[in-house]
C-alpha cells in the first residue's frame, strides 16, 4: 500500500523551511587548502602493525604538519604526470559569524570596495582590480575562520599567521570567491534569501561550500 502523501498548510511549510535555513545557518561554510609538502608514508613497521593488528591500529602523524592542523590525504588528478596523486588538504570551518567578527569584516571590506554585479558583469576587470587586495582578502578570510573575539586585537598572532598561510596558499580567485561567500554570511538577511533560493530548487541534502 502506498502511503499517503501529508499535504502541508502554507504556514506548516514556512515553519519547516525555516527550521530548514536555520540549520544551514548553523552549519556553517567548510573549505579546504591544498599544503605545498609532499604527503609521506607512515614508516613501514607502523604500516606492518596495521596490517597485522587492524582492531588496534597506530596512528602515525606527519611531524612537519602542527598538531593543531586538520588535515586529510587526499587523492587528486595531476594533469601534468596524466595520473593521479595524494595532496595533503587543511581543512577549514567557518561557523555562523559574530556580531563582533561581522562589524570588523565590514569595516576591512570598506576599503575594498567589493561589488558583487560588477563580479558578475565584467569578471576578468573586476578579479584584475581585486588583485591589488590579496593580502587584505586574506586577513578577512583569516577573521572570519577565526571568529572569536580576540580577533580585534591588533596584536592577535593567530590572525597574522593565518592570513599569511592563504596567502601562501591561495590564489587571488580563490581568496575573491571565500570573501564572496563571507560577505553574504556578513548580511543574514541575504544569507538565507540566497539558501531559500537553494531550499526552493530542490536541494534537500546540503552540503558545504568547498572552495576549490
Amino acid at each position: 500500500m502506498d502511503k499517503e502523501e501529508i499535504e502541508y498548510t502554507r504556514e506548516q511549510r514556512l515553519e519547516i523551511e525555516e527550521q530548514a535555513l536555520q540549520a544551514l545557518l548553523q552549519y556553517g561554510i567548510k573549505f579546504s587548502v591544498p599544503l605545498k609538502i609532499e604527503p609521506k608514508d607512515p614508516p613501514k613497521r607502523i604500516q606492518w602493525w596495521n596490517k597485522h593488528f587492524p582492531n588496534r591500529v597506530k596512528v602515525w602523524r606527519d611531524k612537519r604538519i602542527p598538531k593543531s592542523w586538520d588535515v586529510d590525504t587526499v587523492e587528486t588528478p595531476d594533469i601534468n604526470l596524466g595520473k593521479t596523486r595524494n595532496v595533503y588538504m587543511r581543512n577549514f570551518y567557518i561557523k555562523p559569524l559574530y556580531l563582533g567578527t561581522i562589524d570588523l569584516i565590514r569595516m576591512q571590506s570598506i576599503e575594498i570596495e567589493y561589488n558583487e554585479g560588477k563580479i558578475q558583469d565584467e569578471p576578468m576587470k573586476e578579479s584584475e582590480r581585486l588583485m591589488k587586495y590579496n593580502k587584505l582578502m586574506a586577513k578577512i578570510v583569516a577573521i572570519a575562520t577565526l571568529n572569536c573575539c580576540d580577533v580585534a586585537d591588533q596584536g592577535y598572532k593567530e590572525v597574522k599567521e593565518l592570513q599569511q598561510f592563504f596567502l601562501e596558499h591561495l590564489t587571488s580567485a580563490r581568496l575573491q570567491k571565500l570573501c564572496s561567500i563571507i560577505d553574504k554570511m556578513s548580511d543574514k538577511a541575504g544569507f538565507i534569501n540566497s539558501i531559500r533560493l537553494i531550499f526552493r530548487a530542490g536541494t534537500t541534502s546540503p552540503k558545504a561550500d568547498r572552495v576549490e
